[in-house]
């Protein structure tokens, strides 16, 4: 006769899985009716977002960023797309959040230009938004990782946060492959005033400490051991393309820059220079450094990086960049001790100035003053005394037991 209690536990863990496999059923059923009734571009977010190991198709990524191309830059597309998106990625399982985080990453990178700053202003705006809906504001990294933590999925969302910090970071600071610092400033046909200096249009420097911690998070999606499958190695190809398109706009916008002495008038030496040690020391390398230990990774899933580098900047002309910022050092530097020595100057000038007043104005005291007499002397001697006999002893305090002179005896 079977154990009573063995048979119980064997019951419940029944009942268990059977509520689990239930439940699964349920929730497909429930997403393909509803991707079946709902319009044509949330039923291909739908399939795009399928809680289960198939990555993103291309033709269903595709077909979500063409809206971008199809509808004009004056309508607000991002409000209703991106609260879609964000409740997919507040769901439990960590394939459909993922997913959801990858296809926000392709309309950031691939969507229509004249789309691109309303996304950044709407993600921004939502991440400062409370969701009714949840206890936290919209796009929380606390929501994203709130799901489920079965230890079979564990590598999987440690990649998934750090993935998550760099979508969301590049869509709030970037747009297509960063046009902010590529492209050129477009010229102002109805007003003629000079144009700007390329360090207030592209290499400004709020670009700049974007940009540096771009990479840093950038370089953080570097697959760990363990973490790769179709999901996460599609993610981290999109995050290398986008550091070898960071590479490339950064080289271009130096380039353009430096190859043309007019683009350098008006612009800060300074800061031409900490782009140029940021590119050839910092960005560069990394990026190489990331591709190469990316590359096998995704060879293994039939992803594939460029071999080469896009437009590059020669040592010739980063040389020139460095200088720029020296020799506005320098300059600085002479200008400081000019002011130094004028100031001395002129300070040595008044001291001579003073003693001269103070000699002239001591001879002329010393022929004006009457002959001194005895009486007046005496006088003098009086007001000493007095002077003297006014130190109140109260003020000074000593120990008993230290040594003192005693003049009475």
């Amino acid at each position: 006769m079977p154990d009573p209690g063995s048979v119980k536990e064997a019951a419940f863990k029944s009942l268990s899985v059977a509520r689990e496999t239930t439940s699964g059923l349920s929730s497909n059923l429930f997403r393909e009716v509803k991707g079946l009734t709902s319009s044509e571009l949330e039923q291909v977010m739908l399939k795009a977002t399928r809680p289960d190991d198939t990555p993103v198709k291309g033709k269903h990524a595709e077909r979500l960023v063409g809206v971008t191309y199809q509808i004009s830059g004056r309508y607000d597309i991002y409000d209703a797309v991106l609260r879609k998106l964000w409740a997919k990625m507040a769901e439990k399982d960590w394939r459909t959040t993922i997913k959801a985080l990858y296809i926000l990453h392709r309309f950031s990178a691939d969507g229509s230009p004249d789309h691109a700053p309303a996304l950044k202003a709407r993600v921004r705006e939502l991440r400062r938004t409370r969701d009714p809906k949840r206890k936290g504001k919209f796009f929380s990294s606390k929501l994203l990782q709130a799901g489920d933590d079965k230890p079979e999925s564990a590598k999987f969302r440690a990649f998934m946060g750090r993935y998550a910090h760099y979508v969301l970071l590049r869509a709030q600071c970037f747009g297509g492959m960063f046009d902010e610092i590529a492209a050129p400033p477009s010229a102002d046909k109805k007003k003629k005033a000079a144009p700007k200096p390329i360090t207030s249009t592209s290499l400004r420097s709020d670009h700049l400490d974007a940009a540096k911690l771009l990479l840093k998070t950038g370089v953080a999606c570097v697959l760990k051991n363990g973490e790769a499958n179709e999901n996460t190695a599609l993610a981290v190809e999109r995050v290398a393309s986008d550091l070898l398109g960071l590479t490339t706009a950064v080289a271009t916008a130096l380039n353009r820059a430096l190859k043309n002495d007019a683009d350098l008038k008006g612009a800060d030496p300074v800061l031409i220079k900490q782009w140029c040690e940021f590119y050839s020391e910092v960005l560069l390398p990394q990026t190489r450094s990331m591709v190469k230990q990316t590359t096998p990774k995704l060879d293994a899933f039939g992803l594939f990086l460029p071999s080469r580098m896009g437009a590059s900047v020669s040592p010739d002309l980063l040389q020139k960049g460095m200088k720029l910022g020296e020799i506005d050092d320098s300059a600085e530097v002479e200008e400081d001790e000019d002011e130094d020595e004028e100031k001395k100057d002129a300070s040595a000038e008044e001291d001579k100035e003073t003693t001269s007043d103070k000699a002239e104005e001591e001879v002329a005291d010393t022929e004006d003053a009457p002959p001194a007499n005895d009486e007046e002397e005496i006088e003098e001697e009086d007001d000493v005394d007095d002077d003297v006999e006014e130190f109140d002893e109260e003020q000074y305090e000593y120990d008993e037991d230290e040594d003192y002179y005693d003049d009475e005896d």
